[in-house]
């Protein structure tokens, strides 16, 4: 079992990109990791709820969302901290297909929404440590209120990856997908409580 704090994560990224692979192809293998293995949990295509933050944990939502829409989901997307994305969340938001089963929409519209299949987290990741500012605090308080299946990418929204400790109103997943390695979090009981199912996906990083 490969066990990397947020900051060994990290290095490693940086040496499969020293030997020859690209950030951008990690991003897309993790997403692709995770929609595959959604896709088997979840045959039949529903509804699913995609709130990004504005990096790269962001980015992985978006690939899962192009890719559950190419088996006939319909996504609904959030950019809960604005439009403003990283370079690499960007390139994946263009790459979302126009379609009327894949929509861009502001939070307070989702209440409006028929119940969802599935509730995706790709607000924090790995990088988030403190309080949860309040937007994202009320956000993922309303979400682990919402029926359907929370999975959160990496690491709940208001989870330290490193020390376990979970903020005010931490989202709490069914599933979360962890890439490459389980960070230290995962392995601390009180921390798996928001983790539900832990799965680790390769991506191609040793």
């Amino acid at each position: 079992m490969k066990i990397y704090t947020s900051a060994q994560m990290r290095e490693r990224e940086q040496a499969a990109v020293d030997a020859g692979t690209s950030f951008e192809q990690l991003m897309e293998n993790a997403g692709t990791a995770a929609a595959s293995d959604i896709l088997q949990r979840f045959p039949l295509p529903g509804r699913c709820l995609v709130v990004c933050g504005k990096g790269n944990n962001g980015g992985d939502g978006l690939v899962i969302a192009r890719c559950l829409h190419e088996q006939g989901w319909q996504v609904d997307i959030v950019f809960l901290l604005g439009e403003q994305l990283s370079e690499l969340a960007e390139l994946n938001r263009q790459r979302l297909p126009q379609s009327e089963r894949l929509q861009i929409m502001a939070l307070q519209q989702v209440s409006q929404q028929k119940s969802y299949d599935l509730l995706l987290d790709g607000v924090f990741g790995t990088g988030f440590s403190g309080a949860l500012p309040d937007k994202v605090g009320q956000c993922m308080k309303a979400l682990n209120q919402m029926s359907g299946t929370r999975i959160a990418l990496d690491m709940p929204t208001g989870l330290n990856c490193d020390t376990g400790q979970a903020a005010e109103n931490t989202f709490m997943a069914d599933i979360t997908y962890t890439f490459a390695a389980y960070k230290p979090a995962h392995l601390q009981a009180q921390a798996q409580t928001y983790c539900g199912q832990i799965v680790c996906l390769d991506i191609g990083i040793d």
